[in-house]
């Protein structure tokens, strides 16, 4: 995926955006009368579901867990199966897209699960403390895509919980550039437990979802404070 039109901070607000139901849930198996055998209190959990070709990604290919969904004009949510014990979901708010848009996102924790794209390896982000995750958004189609600000209500929010425990008690996210470097968004978000939740309720100038063939990247660290 070409980073080609994420201008100036393409904050990967809308990051979070994307999919056409790459996860799917785990099927409960019958009991020899014919009826549905459930163990008591229990819950399928969503079994991971990857998408590590081109299309749907482009560029460097994330081989974690994968989701795609719709995106339309009133937004969008999206809810990745756990991968390495993170579990990520998330929602776009409004936006410009017309009709039915298809959008995945992947993620990765960059431990030889990111492909390497015409013979260079990913390029890490070195922020404060420790990066523990990587995602990736494509969108399926030739529109740009571009967040539309509505007082009190989020362009881009997403919740991230890692049940080995979080790498610190305030964390961030960054946007990589088109000329390879990575920004960092404004702000940060404190953790509750092992959960961050990091809301954009203002879109950086120029952010936009690029069209089909140029991905957006994000990563999101943690930090002691």
């Amino acid at each position: 995926m070409r980073l080609s039109m994420i201008r100036a901070a393409s904050v990967a607000t809308v990051a979070a955006i994307a999919l056409a139901a790459c996860a799917g849930r785990g099927i409960v198996p019958s009991s020899p009368d014919g009826q549905t055998a459930m163990a008591p209190d229990a819950v399928s959990p969503l079994k991971l579901t990857t998408c590590a070709t081109s299309p749907p990604q482009y560029d460097w290919i994330f081989q974690g867990a994968c989701d795609g969904f719709t995106l339309k004009s009133t937004g969008g949510s999206f809810s990745l199966a756990t991968y390495e014990d993170i579990t990520v979901k998330g929602s776009i708010g409004e936006n410009t897209a017309k009709g039915s848009v298809s959008v995945y996102i992947a993620d990765a924790i960059d431990k030889s699960d990111i492909k390497s794209y015409k013979g260079k390896a990913f390029p890490p982000y070195k922020g404060s403390g420790t990066t523990f995750i990587y995602a990736t958004v494509a969108n399926q189609t030739t529109q740009v895509i571009k967040p539309v600000a509505e007082k009190g209500k989020a362009v881009l929010e997403y919740e991230i919980t890692d049940s080995k425990g979080l790498p610190g008690n305030t964390c961030g996210a960054a946007l990589l550039s088109s000329d390879g470097r990575w920004s960092s968004f404004p702000g940060t978000s404190p953790t509750k437990g092992d959960t961050v939740t990091i809301a954009v309720y203002e879109a950086p100038k120029g952010f936009e979802l690029p069209p089909k063939g140029a991905p957006l990247y994000f990563a999101v660290n943690c930090w002691k404070s």
